[in-house]
């Protein structure tokens, strides 16, 4: 039995283990995260199917309906932030840098009015099944995307620093923006959920 390789044989770079790492990691951390808000998907579902009295939507005088106009711009923010984040990968690495400030400041500003909202809701988790839901879904959403938030700057830090690798770069672009489109995707199906169908 021959063990040698054959002539035409080419060999394969293994990329560096960091980049592989930080792909594999936003992967697994962005899987952890959808199934977290499957939760409240199936709450929703369930708390909807049950409704206890009639009172899903809350008391017969006090519907809990949270503002749609903001409801669009916090939609409007994490899709174009998951959309530049995903397509800085598709750029020139010099322009990197740009486009996750755009998709950071999308994405502070879809936290931003998230706040916004809250001050102005009118109703808390105690007042109806509904309310529980939303307040919990859309306040751990925010909660998510200020964390990414955070890893998108220590991004935009690192890409501007000259040590460090091209790939380690390139890997941790892509890995925020594979993290924001799946949040994007999360958000999407609240808005559904929680502004449409309510």
């Amino acid at each position: 039995m021959d063990t040698t390789l054959p002539p035409n044989t080419v060999d394969v770079v293994e990329p560096d283990p960091l980049a592989r790492n930080i792909r594999t990691g936003s992967r697994i951390w962005a899987a952890s995260e959808a199934f977290f808000f499957l939760a409240f998907f199936f709450a929703f579902l369930y708390l909807r199917a049950l409704n206890t009295n009639g009172l899903w939507r809350g008391w017969p005088h006090h519907h809990p309906s949270p503002s749609l106009a903001f409801g669009i711009a916090i939609l409007l923010c994490v899709v174009g932030s998951a959309a530049i984040a995903r397509g800085a990968v598709l750029v020139a690495p010099e322009m990197w840098r740009v486009a996750m400030w755009a998709a950071l400041a999308l994405a502070l500003a879809a936290v931003g009015l998230q706040s916004a909202q809250f001050s102005s809701l009118g109703f808390g988790p105690t007042d109806a099944a509904y309310a529980s839901v939303f307040v919990g879904w859309s306040g751990l959403f925010a909660l998510f995307l200020l964390g990414t938030s955070y890893w998108l700057a220590t991004v935009i830090g690192d890409v501007t620093r000259a040590g460090s690798l091209p790939e380690v770069r390139a890997a941790a672009v892509d890995g925020v923006g594979f993290v924001l489109l799946v949040l994007a995707g999360v958000e999407i199906a609240a808005f559904i959920l929680l502004y449409i169908v309510k």
